[in-house]
Order: C-alpha cells, then sequence, then structure tokens
C-alpha cells in the first residue's frame, strides 16, 4: 500500500510540475546567450507610447497592471523576445525604435506599432481606455484587457513592479509615438451572423431604455435575480448551504456539477475563441467581464442548476408533476441567457448553444445518478474517480496554458486528498435554525479565511509562477476544506450541539 501511494504522489507532483512547465512555456525562464546582451539578462519589455500614454495589460494571473513583455527564449535576441511578446500580449506589431535601459534582469525597449492602434471610444469600469486585443495569443489566459493609461493616473499598489512606477513617466517621454485608430463599431470584423445579433441587441437595449424609469428599475432588479446562479458569491452560497443541510455526499455532487460544467466552458471558450459582443460595439456593455463569449457559462451553470433542481424536487412525485414544473425550470434558465444578451457581454446564439448543451449535460447527469454500474454517488465516494479527473484536468493545463485549469487541478487535488478525513454519517437529529446559522457561518469563515490568506500571500510577489503556485495552493486547500470542513463542523453540531 505505502508503494501505491509513493507512485501516486510521484504521479500528482509531475502533473502539477507539467501545469506550471505549459504555463511558463507561453514565457519560458530561460537567460539568453546573445553576446550584446547581460548575461543576467532574462526578460525584454515593450514601451509602446500614444499621446501621454502607455500600453497596458491588466494580467490574469496577477491581478497587476503591467507592460507587455516577457521572457528571453533560447536562441532569439531580447528585441525578437520584445517584439513577440508585445504582439502575443496585445495583438500590436511593433518594431524596436531603441533601447531605453537596463533595468535588474529586463532590458526595456521604445516601441513604435507598425499599424495604427485600435482604441475604443468608450472606457471601463477602471476608468482607461481600452485597446482592442481579444485577437492576441495570450488574451484570455494571461491578459484581461490591454488598456492607454496615463503613468499618473496608476496607483503604485496597481502596478506589478511598484519600485518601476516612477521610471514610467521618464521611460514614455523617449518613446516615438505609435498611430491609433478610435472606433466605436467593429461589426465589419465578425461574421454575417454575429452583425445581425449585434443589430438585436442594440434594438433590444434601447426598447428597454425607453421605458419609464420604474419599468427599467423593475426589468434591471429581475435581470440581477435572474442572472445569479452563474454568479461567484451565489455558488459559494450554493456549496455553503449544500454542506450544513446535505453533507459530505450533497457537497460533492455539487462539486463535481459545478466543476465539470466550468471545465468544459472554459474548454470552449479557449478553443473557439469568440469575441464577446461589447469588444465589437462597445456601447453594449452593461455588466463587467472577461475573456471570450462562447459559450455562456452564467446560462450554462444555471441550465444545469435548475435542471437538477427540478429533477431532485420532481422525480418522486409524479410524471404529471414533472412536466408541469419542468417550463419553469426553463424559464428560469432562459431568464439568465435573457440577462446575458441584455449586458452585453453574450451574443444570443452563445446563450442558445449553453442553454442546448446544459439540457444534454442535464440528461447526462440523471442517467449517471440512475445508473446501474457506476452510480454518480459511487464515483463520488471513490477516490480513485478524484484522481483520475484530477490527473486528467492537469494533463489538459500542461497543455491549454489556461491557470483557470490549474486552479481547477488545485481543486480536484485538494477532494482527492480531503477524502481520507470525511465521515458519510447522517445526522442523527435535523439541525435547528440557530445551529444551521452557527454551521453556516462557521463553514463560510473558514473558506473565507482560506481566500483571503491565499490572496495576501499572492500580492506579496510580482512573479507570475510564484502567484500561480500560491492561488493553487489555495485552491487546493479550499478542496481540502469542502470536506474535511464539511465533515469536522457537522461532527461538532451532532456531539454537542444536537445532544
Amino acid at each position: 500500500m505505502v508503494g501505491i501511494q509513493n507512485v501516486v504522489v510521484k504521479m500528482i507532483l509531475g502533473v502539477f510540475l507539467l501545469c506550471l512547465s505549459g504555463i511558463s512555456s507561453a514565457n519560458p525562464v530561460n537567460v539568453n546567450n546573445n553576446e550584446q546582451a547581460d548575461k543576467h539578462v532574462v526578460g525584454a519589455v515593450c514601451v509602446i507610447r500614444v499621446g501621454e500614454k502607455l500600453v497596458m495589460l491588466s494580467e490574469v494571473i496577477t491581478k497587476k497592471i503591467s507592460l507587455p513583455g516577457g521572457y528571453i527564449e533560447p536562441n532569439t535576441t531580447p528585441e525578437e523576445s520584445a517584439i513577440r511578446e508585445a504582439l502575443e500580449e496585445t495583438g500590436i506589431k511593433v518594431e524596436i525604435a531603441h533601447l531605453i535601459q537596463q533595468r535588474e534582469r529586463a532590458l526595456i525597449y521604445a516601441c513604435v506599432a507598425q499599424d495604427p492602434i485600435l482604441v475604443s471610444t468608450t472606457k471601463d469600469s477602471l476608468g482607461f481606455a481600452i485597446v482592442e486585443s481579444w485577437f492576441a495569443e495570450h488574451f484570455g489566459k494571461e491578459v484581461r484587457r490591454v488598456y492607454l493609461i496615463n503613468p499618473d493616473e496608476l496607483k503604485a499598489s496597481d502596478y506589478r513592479f511598484p519600485n518601476d512606477k516612477p521610471l514610467l513617466k521618464k521611460w514614455l517621454a523617449v518613446t516615438p509615438e505609435s498611430a491609433v485608430d478610435y472606433y466605436s463599431d467593429l461589426s465589419d470584423r465578425v461574421n454575417l451572423l454575429h452583425q445581425l445579433e449585434l443589430q438585436l441587441i442594440s434594438q433590444f437595449q434601447h426598447w428597454v431604455k425607453s421605458w419609464p424609469q420604474t419599468q427599467q428599475s423593475i426589468f434591471e432588479t429581475t435581470i440581477a435575480v435572474l442572472n445569479l446562479p452563474g454568479e461567484v458569491g451565489f455558488i459559494a452560497f450554493l456549496l455553503v448551504v449544500s454542506a450544513v443541510m446535505f453533507g459530505t455526499k450533497g457537497v460533492l455532487r455539487l462539486s463535481i456539477i459545478l466543476l465539470s460544467v466550468t471545465f468544459i466552458s472554459s474548454v470552449l471558450k479557449l478553443s473557439i475563441g469568440s469575441p464577446r459582443p461589447f469588444y465589437i460595439v462597445p456601447a453594449l456593455k452593461q455588466a463587467s467581464a472577461y475573456g471570450f463569449s462562447f459559450p455562456s457559462g452564467h446560462t450554462l451553470i444555471a441550465t444545469v442548476l435548475w435542471g437538477l433542481a427540478w429533477y431532485y424536487l420532481t422525480h418522486k412525485r409524479g410524471l404529471l408533476v414533472m412536466f408541469l414544473l419542468l417550463p419553469v425550470a426553463y424559464f428560469l434558465a432562459f431568464g439568465q441567457a435573457v440577462a446575458r444578451v441584455w449586458y452585453g457581454v453574450h451574443f444570443i446564439t452563445d446563450t442558445m448553444a449553453s442553454l442546448i448543451l446544459g439540457t444534454g449535460m442535464v440528461a447526462i447527469y440523471i442517467a449517471w445518478l440512475n445508473a446501474e454500474n457506476n452510480a454518480l454517488d459511487d464515483c463520488i465516494m471513490s477516490k480513485w474517480f478524484w484522481l483520475s479527473l484530477s490527473l486528467f484536468v492537469g494533463f489538459i493545463a500542461s497543455f491549454s496554458h489556461a491557470p483557470d485549469h490549474v486552479y481547477l487541478f488545485s481543486v480536484l487535488l485538494g477532494i482527492f486528498l480531503g477524502l481520507d478525513y470525511v465521515s458519510w454519517e447522517p445526522l442523527k437529529r435535523p439541525l435547528k435554525v440557530g445551529q444551521i446559522i452557527f454551521t453556516a457561518g462557521l463553514f463560510a469563515l473558514g473558506a473565507g479565511v482560506i481566500a483571503w490568506v491565499t490572496n495576501w500571500f499572492a500580492c506579496q510577489s510580482s512573479v507570475s509562477l510564484i502567484v500561480l503556485s500560491i492561488r493553487s495552493l489555495g485552491c487546493f486547500l479550499a478542496g481540502i476544506w469542502l470536506l474535511t470542513g464539511t465533515t469536522l463542523i457537522r461532527k461538532v453540531i451532532s456531539t454537542k450541539l444536537v445532544a
């Protein structure tokens, strides 16, 4: 048994390192042997100027603002690496004007765009002008958005390298200016179907905004409620409720549903790379979102959750009740789809496809629940099921280069290891209201502490791989807490409060 455990540990460690190497392969940490460069130089950075502003990007991993740049690959010059990184991160083709300076282990280059930079006429919630970049290779994986930012308007705490923030103005001053094209509509760059959908979304928004203010407020409140199933806060609430009311098995059922839906949605988004409507027509934006559009993750999750809730509530009450309540489940899922279209973050076809895909997933889950062999409940109680799932996701992460896949792998690994410490025994007595509130608060407190500590440590580093590892560790601990926290708290309740 010890030999098997050692093999499993080595497999897990190998997959995790494979995940990290996959992420870093887009920006390998290798010293270039170019004789003109300092042997300690490992990075190249592009300074691209538009007026008194710089092209800067918001990073997925560090959640900080930085200049486009990255590590110097083997057998390439620092100049080639700076040009490559600018293209991969921002979608802007540049040429090197001159070397500005060497800053610690990075070379800072003044770069000029070969073509006019596409800049939106509107600003996002941060107050920065948006540079269109959804076609860049690293968009949605390493890069959230690309902006034009005046260095004076950027807080040092928001910049990835705060000590270098005072230098940004100096670098801007010695960089030639790049041409820019301001746009309010890029419809001619998408297919005919999306062009038609953009018109329909615009007409829908204008129609609602023509209503009296009272009706608009009612509509927006209804939309906000219908949009909840896809929100992080709502999902966290569901996990807390499952832990308190249904115990370990309930948490695992919900976890496998949420993790599988999230993974499938993420893989499809990165594979298809469809832009969001407000990337094309910025005026359509009614809510914040990043990454790609197809499919609608919110709609997919809502369809699966409402579909399975319908099944659990009706399957023992007869076919008549099931058929009568089925339209209610679809109405709620469809309401989520309408909300995503109204917010301008998804095309109509994104949400319709998600409704169809979600319906298929509900059917699969129901069949899995009722299977004679390897039923859902049997699988989720098996360590080997979770190990296989974590290794599969980790393997995909090593190729996708997506941080979200590494985080999913870490959660799955935490669940796998947490299964050694769970109890499957149900409570002997129903919980009272006070006990439910106490248990829910304690479970949420544990999760909150893990989230806060993880974020605090992640903010202490500016190295992407370190931050990725810290956040992965946080996800790993969250996966363990899902099970051990549920067992521990319910055990305390059953032995002290219920007795």
